[in-house]
This record gives C-alpha cells, structure tokens and sequence, in this order.
C-alpha cells in the first residue's frame, strides 16, 4: 500500500514520539486515510515487536466494515476480534458493555488502541467524564501499550 507523504510523515512522527511517550495524536480532515496511515503505523508497531494486539474504537458502526477491511488488508491478519485474529475495531456505545476478561488483554499483552474522532470522549477526571472517556480513563489510558 502506498502511502501519502503526509501519512508517511505522520507514522514516521509517531513512531519517533513512541520513543518517549505513549500517546500521539494525529489530526487529519475526514477522508484524507487516517485508517490506511493507523493500519501502517500497527504493522510497523507489530514488525518491531512493540505489540501483540490492535483495537479500534470509532463513533459508529457504519465505518466498522471498512476499517476491518483495511486492517486486515494491511495486516494480513484477520481483524474480527475472534481466536487468532489480531485485533477489532468496536464502537464507542460498545465500551461500556465490555467485560472485566476484556480489558484484561491490555494489562497482559501489548495492545495498540487506536480511537478515531476523539471529541466523543469527554472528561480527564472520573467526576466529569462521559461513559466512554470514562472507560478510556479506567482502562486504556494507563494500560494501553500505545494510543
């Protein structure tokens, strides 16, 4: 997959962040490849052995489809969340319903969190977050490998 010089400078700067830090932000306009510039980042990220496993969060299922796809594609793994896959994509509504078993996978394994259109999650403290910035809180902000 070809990438845009933008996309390239943009997974080369994340990976030099990474260096120190775990969290990067990318700020891209809707249709510009923000996924096919994340699925590049983790299969770089997975070629170096920084993680075992990717998961996706976005604000609505109707993307979820394409985003599976282009992981998948990109990764050559299957990207379905199933026995052997390499990771899933869900949405934020989702997160609230997910177990304990769950997020457990990123206390125990090296789990890059990917979470598209972040201003759906609201809050940097318990006492004013949304149910879904409170979930990224509790369990990905301090347990995710990467973000």
């Amino acid at each position: 997959m070809k990438l845009r010089q933008w996309q390239s400078q943009c997974v080369d700067a994340a990976l030099a962040r990474y260096q120190t830090q775990s969290h990067f932000m990318c700020l891209a306009t809707q249709g510009a490849g923000k996924t096919i510039m994340a699925a590049e980042l983790a299969a770089r990220l997975i070629a170096m052995g920084k993680i075992d496993f990717v998961l996706c969060f976005f604000p609505s299922s109707e993307v979820n489809d394409s985003i599976r796809s282009t992981f998948s594609k990109r990764l050559n793994k299957r990207f379905d969340g199933l026995m052997g896959a390499i990771g899933s994509v869900y949405t934020y509504q989702f997160m609230p319903s997910l177990t304990e078993a769950f997020w457990q996978l990123l206390r125990t394994h090296k789990v890059f969190v990917i979470m598209d259109e972040v201003y759906h999650l609201k809050g940097n403290l318990l006492s004013n977050a949304n149910a879904w910035g409170e979930e990224v809180l509790l369990n990905i902000q301090y347990n995710a490998a990467y973000t």
